[in-house]
């Protein structure tokens, strides 16, 4: 054992082999440890690449976002040129440390709408089936006697709101929007709400004003020391390939080699029942193709022997894509505060630290607006709907494919006043990109192309969307809040608009469908049980299954696909 805190055992301290052996110890893999685990007969190893990383700093709400971090818990890609954004190379961000990107995100918690997963067409995946799942791994601390219903009390992974607003825009903007035919919701997560709206978000941190993590919600030190006989985490570690051998009744997955990320020595542990994925929609499919199961000209280009013909792996890469417009407000009413009078956070970190309050506490996002483009009618300056049937959020149809984010911080130094930025952001994209190797070296990053708005149709939606944002900012002027222009485009014509998208655009990171769950003769890799297509004993249990993208942020859906996958995985254990 690695003498820690926190229980770790080195690849050379490593049994022979474990019952079931998790590929990445992010989002998703520590759900599926704590859940496979809580039978102590069963054993577990969870490789992960990156560290524990669990220091004071990655607690902080405000600190411990990837954007305000020194990066030591976060991976970053680099895309290929994007062809139809000038060429540019966009950075992807993804999480390196035990509980993936929940440790670097902006903590939003988000379901998705019931249209969400109803629009899957997968046996055993509609909302309905998905809610059980939310609510068990769900501790909201700010549930309801009329919501309890619908949500979890008692699970792992705390979320909340904050009652009251840390920026006094956010009133502003919630004025603004009901003026511009935007309903007001009260709970983004309540099933029952219309399919569009402005709604104040909710965040997973603790009732004592900390990150919730994957990490610290499904496998804190004292569950690791509890089960140290049989739950093993191995950080620092470089998983070479699942071994895969073709046996008579077909490919089967044996185990995996792996080595430390310090030492080119490799070892190859046996996993007696499964291998199951979770590595994330970049590293998922990456380790696929480094074990054969993949693209079968691809694969052979790399010299790789071909166990399974596969060609959807690291096919039908989504994400959501953001171009931000930003402005200038009052000082006090931005992040932009702490750059320009640094001493506060002198005062901030005695708040936070004694009392649990101040603004480390406070999201840089605080509420989004979600509309679909469909309803934004008058040169996309107000929302009308025509029925009921518009805002039924069970359908579909109805799913909001923009979403709008208010940032409390914008570019605004030489002008020595606040910011605040509106993210644009596209939900439904129907350009799609891929994940290939690069090399056969599993230390290399894949070659990753998004393929960012190679569809026509997302071009058009991000203009309706930008739009949108403009009809915000003039609406607030007309309440008499201080919004100015610093960096929008230069007119609402179709030509300005796009090259301000081509120049502005950026990944929001949210990545999903590269190993998705469809039929093989569509490109899926996973069926509706997770298991990946003609390779028996692996499975893919993280965001890289959606069969589409989620109209939400992803961390609250890639859980609740990991308690459903460890149930499937003890369900068929008895079987």
């Amino acid at each position: 054992m690695l003498f820690s805190s926190y229980p770790q055992v080195a690849v050379s301290d490593l049994r022979e082999e474990y019952d079931y052996i998790i590929v990445g110890g992010g989002t998703a893999g520590c759900v599926i440890a704590n859940r496979l685990t809580q039978d102590q007969h069963i054993s577990v190893l969870v490789a992960e690449r990156g560290s524990v990383s669990n220091g004071l700093i990655s607690r902080i709400p405000l600190l411990s976002s990837h954007f305000a971090s020194d990066g030591s818990r976060s991976r970053v890609w680099r895309s290929v040129p994007q062809e139809h954004v000038d060429g540019r190379i966009i950075d992807l961000v993804g999480g390196n440390s035990v509980g993936g990107s929940s440790k670097i995100n902006a903590m939003l918690y988000t379901r998705g709408l019931p249209g969400d997963y109803n629009s899957w067409g997968r046996d055993g995946w509609r909302y309905d089936d998905m809610q059980p799942y939310f609510i068990k791994s769900e501790r909201f601390l700010d549930c309801k006697d009329d919501t309890v219903d619908y949500h979890g009390t008692s699970g792992e992974w705390p979320n909340r709101s904050h009652k009251q607003s840390h920026w006094k825009h956010t009133d502003e903007i919630i004025s603004a929007t009901t003026e511009l035919g935007v309903p007001y919701v009260d709970d983004l997560n309540l099933p029952l709400n219309p399919s569009h709206g402005c709604t104040k978000m909710h965040y997973t941190i603790d009732s004592s004003g900390r990150r919730s993590s994957t990490l610290t919600a499904f496998l804190p030190a004292e569950l690791m020391k509890a089960r140290k006989q049989h739950l093993h985490l191995c950080t620092g570690a470089i998983v070479q390939q699942v071994e895969i051998t073709n046996k008579t009744g077909g490919a089967s997955a044996e185990g995996i080699w792996l080595q430390s990320e310090k030492s080119l020595s490799s070892r190859f542990v046996r996993a007696r029942r499964e291998v199951i994925l979770t590595a994330g929609p970049i590293s998922s499919p990456q380790i696929l193709m480094l074990s054969g199961v993949g693209p079968e000209g691809h694969l052979r280009d790399h010299g790789i022997s071909v166990m399974k013909d596969l060609p959807g792996v690291g096919s039908n890469l989504q994400d959501h894509l953001a171009v931000p417009l930003q402005f200038r407000i009052p000082l006090n009413d931005s992040l932009a505060k702490l750059e320009l009078r640094p001493w506060i956070i002198i005062k901030l970190m005695f708040l936070y630290l004694f009392f649990g309050t101040g603004l480390l506490l406070a999201p840089v996002l605080e509420l989004s607006i979600f509309l679909q483009s469909r309803l934004l009618h008058s040169g996309s300056r107000a929302v009308v709907t025509r029925s009921k049937a518009d805002v039924d959020a069970a359908l579909p149809g109805n799913l909001p494919d923009i979403e709008i984010m208010p940032i409390s911080w914008a570019d605004v130094k030489k002008h020595r006043q606040g910011g605040l930025s509106f993210f644009s952001v596209t939900l439904r994209p129907s350009s799609k990109g891929t994940v290939r190797l690069n090399s056969s070296d599993p230390r290399a990053s894949p070659l990753i192309d998004p393929n960012y708005f190679s569809s026509s149709r997302d071009w058009a939606v991000m203009r309706q969307s930008i739009r949108f944002s403009l009809s915000i900012k003039d609406q607030l002027l007309l309440q008499k809040y201080p919004i100015f222009d610093v960096h929008v485009p230069s007119s609402e014509s179709d030509e300005d608009i796009d090259a301000f998208i081509r120049k502005e655009c950026q990944s929001t990171n949210h990545y999903t469908s590269t190993c998705r769950m469809m039929p093989e003769e569509e490109e899926g890799v996973v069926d509706d049980r997770l298991r990946v297509h003609g390779v028996k004993g692996l499975r893919v249990g993280d965001s890289s299954i959606f069969p589409h993208i989620l109209s939400a942020h992803l961390a609250a859906g890639t859980v609740a696909i990991a308690e459903k996958c460890a149930d499937m995985i003890k369900e068929d254990r008895s079987a």
